[in-house]
């Protein structure tokens, strides 16, 4: 699969990534600031479903696109 790209709805710090591997994955919230950009790590699951549901959990907010 790769990495994927999941954008939440509404403003603000909604981006995040999902990558897998062996089986396993990996959620990160990828925060962007005005001097560095910072990774970090949610979790990690046994499927892609899940992940989705760790990511509307820590966001508070549903999912607006994936890609």
């Amino acid at each position: 699969m790769g990495k994927r790209r999941v954008v939440v709805k509404g403003g603000g710090a909604n981006l995040y990534y999902i990558s897998d591997s062996g089986g396993t994955f990996y959620v990160t919230h990828k925060r962007v600031g005005l001097i560095l950009d910072d990774n970090i790590d949610i979790g990690k699951t046994r499927s892609l479903d899940d992940a989705l549901s760790l990511i509307r959990s820590h966001s508070g907010r549903g999912i607006e696109s994936i890609d």
